[in-house]
């Protein structure tokens, strides 16, 4: 069977385009359909994981999948990155492993429990967004007089600041090898 096979497989049993779907063995990202399993070596029995991500960038069920996976009125606001894939990713890869006991020893420790990995990435997750909410109320209150050099050389620091760090979320999301390189 080829990927391409798979990925329609895919499809027909859940509605999920094969343009969503990241399929990833141990860690790493299948990319070429036309292998077949055998030629990705991936033997019988072995796990792949599906992470879905829609058309615009974010992770979880595509708004075209009706909500599945999830009762309406249930629906969580949460990481647009999927905990799950995160943690596979860092399994399969030893140097975002290592990467990961440096900067974050907590969410290191927990590769092994699913759950606990999940708990501690929101924690986290939740932690970054109320920052962002006060830099953004800063923000606010530093437009209250637009005329203010020192305000503006402020909102300018901190648009700054958050830009940074966007571009570091991104390049260790989209591309964590890169971005560990000295």
């Amino acid at each position: 069977m080829t990927l391409e096979t798979l990925r329609s497989s895919i499809q027909a049993e859940t509605g999920i385009p094969p343009s969503s779907q990241h399929l990833y063995h141990n860690g790493q990202l299948i990319t070429d359909n036309s292998k077949t399993m055998v030629q990705l070596q991936i033997g019988n029995g072995e796990m792949l994981a599906l992470h879905v991500r829609d058309v615009r960038g974010t992770t979880g069920i595509p708004a075209t999948a009706g909500g599945r996976g999830q009762a309406s009125g249930q629906r969580r606001p949460g990481p647009e990155q999927d905990p799950e894939l995160i943690r596979l990713q860092i399994l399969g890869d030893p140097r975002l492993r290592a990467e990961a006991a440096r900067q974050q020893p907590q969410l290191a420790a927990a590769l092994d429990d699913p759950q606990r990995f999940a708990q501690i990435f929101r924690q986290s997750y939740d932690r970054e967004r109320r920052d962002r909410e006060e830099r953004q109320h800063q923000i606010a209150m530093l437009n209250a007089d637009p005329f203010d050099p020192a305000a503006q050389a402020k909102i300018a620091e901190i648009i700054r600041q958050e830009r940074v760090m966007e571009n570091l979320q991104n390049a260790m999301e989209h591309n964590p090898e890169g971005a560990l390189d000295p």
